[in-house]
């Protein structure tokens, strides 16, 4: 088992996309709240063409996470940027506080 952080995505992008074949451990994204499963892993390609030839450029790529949440970096040369992240889960209202709700 591999817990990452926002700080640490480019490393686990950079192991993911260097696999040659299914990993046999489990990733979990750590966003500060919770952990949240690591469950797939796709490339943001761009398709362009030059002189009759289409071309592939592969701009960034995005970790998806058990919950539907996606964590994008995008590649700048050598290196990957981790874009900001924010999480679709509503974490409700704490108890406390949701008795004074109507």
């Amino acid at each position: 088992m591999i817990v990452f952080n926002i700080d640490s995505a480019h490393y686990i992008c950079d192991i993911l996309k260097n696999k040659s074949e299914q990993l046999n451990i489990s990733l979990f994204f750590n966003d500060g709240l919770q952990l949240q499963q690591v469950t797939g892993f796709k490339k943001i390609e761009d398709y362009f063409d030059v002189s009759g030839m289409t071309q592939t450029i592969v701009t960034g790529y995005k970790i998806q996470l058990k919950d539907g949440n996606e964590l994008t970096l995008k590649s700048a040369g050598s290196k990957n940027i981790t874009m900001p992240f924010s999480s679709k889960l509503d974490y409700g209202i704490s108890n406390k506080v949701s008795e004074y709700l109507f």
